[in-house]
């Protein structure tokens, strides 16, 4: 399965970005994926990589393993590799993230637990991650707006 918010279906029909979806598996299965990285690949394999699953521990080798061979392919080197993410971080079903609930201050009405707990992991990873960006704001609120239309 694949998700893109409406914010960057609008922006970014082309797959000029990488979709918070993408950076979510990158996230979680430890990978560092620059925008040049991206950007060789063809929209057909940035598609695919749309896509592929990164749930289990071999959708997720998978995943890594098709990316290492685009980035041989195309840019001459295997991907990079970091440490993953936790998904925890962002999968608490005790709390708010701090992050998210500073962002949402004096903003617009708290998110509440009941809420947080009802948005599939893919889209608390999307406020979680938006809510770490300092240069872009909106697009927490995009994000958050949207999944409060639902």
């Amino acid at each position: 399965m694949f998700y893109k918010f409406r914010y960057e279906t609008e922006s970014d029909a082309a797959l000029e970005r990488l979709p918070l979806h993408v950076r979510m598996k990158l996230d979680v299965i430890g990978v560092k994926l620059s925008l040049n990285d991206w950007l060789a690949f063809s929209i057909e394999e940035r598609t695919v990589v749309c896509h592929l699953p990164a749930s289990h521990d071999d959708e997720k080798q998978a995943f890594k393993d098709f990316l290492n061979f685009l980035c041989r392919r195309y840019r001459g080197a295997p991907v990079q590799t970091l440490t993953a993410v936790d998904p925890s971080t962002w999968e608490a079903s005790h709390e708010v993230p701090a992050v998210v609930s500073q962002k949402v201050n004096g903003y617009v009405p708290t998110i509440t637990l009941r809420e947080w707990l009802g948005w599939a992991s893919y889209e608390r990873y999307a406020l979680y991650k938006t809510a770490l960006s300092n240069s872009e704001p909106e697009k927490f609120f995009a994000v958050l707006d949207e999944l409060r239309q639902r």
